[in-house]
């Protein structure tokens, strides 16, 4: 996948109503939003010695980061915790691989 491509599938994540993202920021655990965002990031293959665009970075290290806000909200929604905090470990865990860690 070009990283364009990438980039505009992950910003759709976003998107008001269907996103996973959004859903997270509203306090909902949507299951299927998050299998299709983590679809998407397992998808990834980078080439160790490739250089990474800079909008590719943004657009994956701030997710975990966003994702591990969003607990409190999911908790106060009286949504499902425990199956959130693992999705957010999951999509940590695999944006690892992709990144790589210092």
């Amino acid at each position: 996948m070009r990283s364009a491509d990438f980039v505009a599938s992950i910003e759709a994540e976003w998107e008001p109503g269907t996103g996973f993202l959004w859903k997270a920021r509203q306090g909902q655990f949507d299951s299927a939003a998050f299998e299709r965002t983590y679809d998407k990031l397992r998808a990834i293959r980078i080439d160790e010695v490739a250089d990474i665009p800079r909008r590719v970075v943004s657009v994956l290290w701030y997710m975990p980061l966003f994702l591990s806000w969003q607990v409190d909200r999911v908790r106060d929604s009286n949504g499902d915790v425990e199956s959130y905090s693992r999705a957010v470990t999951s999509i940590t865990t695999e944006i690892e691989r992709i990144l790589g860690t210092p």
